[in-house]
Formats: structure tokens, C-alpha cells, sequence
């Protein structure tokens, strides 16, 4: 190791390890007439203003992510969440492939771009954003970094399937697969080897698509973890994998956006 990447090491290991006082609340995010419920929590007194956004797959704010914005504030970002799954539930019983549809994942984006623009504002003030999806919002992270106008500069995916087995009959969103090749921001994905919704060959697919550019695409495999394994309300919740998970997302964070 260089003097100068051993400076940058130690660097990053301060960055991950201050812990700052925050604050943290709820609000309400208009997007166009449709209210959301959101989730606030701030560093108090820190510089950097790079927000994290912390999406989930189902609807709700539970106190599980809650605990992770304020970690997240607590490393040194303005952390939010938009519960955007809250849209979905009434769409179900109507359209039972509603949330397969592209339809509904540009809805979903957009209200994304409204809860960052309820926090940030528009360009060319905004600040930089982070994206976290846990399940299948990590496609609408992974999506908005490909071509969103809101200065996404990174995406971290917790088991994240790269193609779904399901698609709506009428309106099916583009596979992942398809479309990564174009990603040109950092990303981290995290994926457990027992996780159903993600089939050997996709992990094998994510191993190749990292290795082309490596100093920007990390992998993180976790053996025999399920799907969940972060979160301490899933059956498959593993209180060393989050922490590790933890650590690796925090490093993610303190190398690139600090």
C-alpha cells in the first residue's frame, strides 16, 4: 500500500466511524395531489449534504428503516425515506399485476423525484443523491441512476433481483439485465446465495457485470442468507450479516461521497 492510499484508507475509516448527533422526523411528500408519508432524519452541524434515500418494496415506514435513516444520519447524511409502496395497495385489487407494470414503477419513480425535491429542491441546487432499495425497489433505484435528472451519484441494492419471474400481462417493466450495461455511477449490491428470488445465474451474471469495472461495482455475497436478511422483522433476518452489511454500506458511503 502507498503512503498516499493508506492516508485515504484511514480517511475513510474516520469518516465511517464519527457518530453524529441528528435529528429526525416524519412529513408528508405532494406529488401532484398524492400524499405520501416520509421520514426524515439530519446530522446536526454536518457539511456533507449528500441525502441517502431509503426505499422499500412494501408499504409503511417501520420502525426497522426508521432505525436506519438515523444510522445513516448518525454516519454523516441526510437520510429520507418515501414510503412509495403506499401507492400500490390500492391498485391490487383491481389490477392484480399492478406493481409489475412499467406504469407504476414510473409512478413510483416519480414519487421519488417529489419527495427529493420536497427535501433538496430542483437543480442546479439539489444535493447529490444516494439511493438504497431494499427487494425489488432497488429496481427503482437502479433505474433512476440510469436516467434521472435529480443528480442520483449511487446506488446501494439490497437483494435486489436482477429479473423478475413475474411480469404484468399488459405493461412489463424492462428487465434489469437489459439496461445495467449503461450504469455509470458506483453501486453496491448485497445478495444472499439461499435468496429464491435470485437465481445462481443471476448472482453469476452480477459476478461478471461487477468485475468489468470493479474500482465502481462492488458485490457482496452472504452464504446461505435468505431474502431479508438485513431486517429484524424477516423470518430470515441474520444479526451478523446486517452488521457486516452495515459496515460495508457505510465504507461504500464514506470512500465515494464524503
Amino acid at each position: 500500500m502507498t503512503a498516499a492510499s493508506a492516508l485515504g484508507a484511514t480517511a475513510v475509516a474516520d469518516a465511517a466511524a464519527r457518530v453524529w448527533d441528528i435529528e429526525a422526523r416524519g412529513l408528508t411528500v405532494d406529488n401532484a395531489g398524492t400524499l405520501l408519508p416520509a421520514y426524515v432524519a439530519t446530522p446536526m452541524g454536518a457539511d456533507n449534504r449528500t441525502t441517502v434515500v431509503i426505499l422499500h418494496d412494501s408499504p409503511g415506514i417501520p420502525k426497522e428503516l426508521q432505525e436506519m435513516a438515523r444510522e445513516v444520519a448518525r454516519t454523516g447524511y441526510v437520510a429520507l425515506i418515501v414510503d412509495c409502496a403506499e401507492r400500490g395497495t390500492a391498485k391490487i385489487s383491481t389490477h392484480p399485476d399492478a406493481m409489475l407494470s412499467e406504469a407504476f414503477s414510473r409512478d413510483v419513480q416519480s414519487d421519488v423525484r417529489a419527495g427529493i425535491v420536497t427535501l433538496n429542491g430542483n437543480l442546479p441546487n439539489a444535493n447529490p443523491v444516494v439511493i438504497v432499495g431494499f427487494g425489488s425497489a432497488g429496481y427503482t433505484a437502479l433505474r433512476m441512476a440510469l436516467n434521472d435528472p435529480l443528480g442520483v451519484v449511487g446506488v446501494i441494492a439490497m437483494y435486489t433481483p436482477i429479473e423478475s419471474a413475474e411480469k404484468s400481462q399488459t405493461d412489463p417493466r424492462p428487465d434489469l439485465i437489459t439496461l445495467l450495461a449503461r450504469l455509470n455511477v458506483p453501486v453496491q449490491f448485497h445478495a444472499g446465495t439461499a435468496d429464491p428470488a435470485i437465481s445462481r445465474e443471476q448472482l453469476n451474471w452480477l459476478g461478471r457485470f461487477v468485475a468489468v469495472e470493479p474500482d465502481r461495482r462492488e458485490l457482496y455475497l452472504y452464504g446461505g442468507a435468505g431474502p431479508g436478511f438485513y431486517q429484524s422483522s424477516s423470518p430470515h433476518f441474520d444479526k451478523g450479516y446486517q452488521m457486516l452489511a452495515r459496515k460495508r454500506w457505510q465504507e461504500f458511503l464514506a470512500k465515494r461521497f464524503s
